[in-house]
């Protein structure tokens, strides 16, 4: 009788246990689109939009932060880090660290999110951009 009682109790148990959700047959996984913030390179700051980089790969990509933090924009050389490791990658969507240097300040870290990859169409349509 105790057998019983223990193999009904497992069976409630394992019949409780979350399934896997499952999409539609057909339907292929979502793939995140990441990079190396490592080399990257200043296309444009608009604050009002955000700050236009280069990755090293050639896709340009859209960083959305604070139009406070990302004023002032003259003379400067940025940087890229991930939150947590600096060698990590970031992702569309994740939150980062843009680095700006220049003469006026030394180094002023404005916390920024990878908005988007942006087409080259719209890029060669920013006024005043650095680069191709």
């Amino acid at each position: 009788m105790r057998l019983v009682g223990t193999l009904a109790a497992l069976l409630v148990i394992t019949g409780c246990t979350p399934m896997e959700a499952q999409g539609p047959l057909n339907a292929e996984p979502s793939a995140r689109r990441c990079f190396s913030p490592t080399e990257i390179r200043l296309i444009k700051f608009a604050p009002d939009d955000g700050v236009y980089v280069r990755t090293r790969t050639g896709e340009a990509l859209l960083l959305t932060g604070s139009a406070a933090c990302l004023g002032d924009t003259n003379n400067v050389s940025i940087g890229l880090r991930a939150f947590g490791l600096d060698s990590a990658d970031v992702c569309i969507g994740d939150p980062a660290h843009l680095d700006i240097r220049s003469h006026a300040t030394v180094l002023r870290t404005c916390n920024v999110r990878i908005a988007r990859v942006v087409p080259q169409s719209e890029i060669v349509q920013l006024p005043d951009r650095r680069g191709p």
